[in-house]
């Protein structure tokens, strides 16, 4: 697996926030000395508009929260807790191919759950079966372990 391709966007989420800081402190700055109607506030639009959107999609983003879980929980499992919306799974699922990861098990349990079940299965998934993963907590500030209960997904 490509542990590299997360540590690249884990570089890029935090340059990009830290940008996105450093140009809201900037608008301030502009707006208490020139005034929000004000040519220099139009120039700060302008290049607010060059900075573009974030550098992934919620898709990937969600596969990259899958991933930074797996080692927070000294897991050697993929577990997918959130839900992906219809716009995600595309790049979800592709991003976890690109990587290599084969299997992933959901334990998702919103009211919505079917629709990831076909939303995974459309993208080319197949269910495996019911699965249950250990993974660390922490709890009242100590570390314990908990299962989940959820459905193995193979990435095919």
């Amino acid at each position: 697996m490509n542990d590299s391709y997360f540590e690249e966007m884990t570089f890029r989420c935090a340059a990009y926030e830290r940008a996105k800081k450093e140009r809201a402190e900037r608008k301030q700055q502009i707006a208490e000395a020139h005034g929000y109607d004000s040519p220099e506030m139009d120039a700060w639009y302008a290049e607010e508009k060059v900075a573009g959107p974030y550098p992934y999609s919620g898709g990937e983003m969600k596969a990259y929260w899958v991933f930074k879980n797996r080692r927070e929980n000294d897991n050697n499992e993929f577990e997918m807790s959130d839900y992906c919306w219809d716009k995600e799974f595309h790049d979800f699922i592709g991003t976890l191919r690109k990587l290599g990861i084969t299997e992933f098990t959901l334990t998702n349990q919103s009211t919505a759950l079917m629709e990831n079940i076909y939303g995974f299965i459309a993208e080319g998934c197949t269910i495996v079966g019911t699965h249950t993963i250990t993974k660390k907590s922490l709890r009242w500030g100590e570390e314990e372990y908990e299962t989940a209960q959820g459905i193995l997904f193979k990435v095919n």
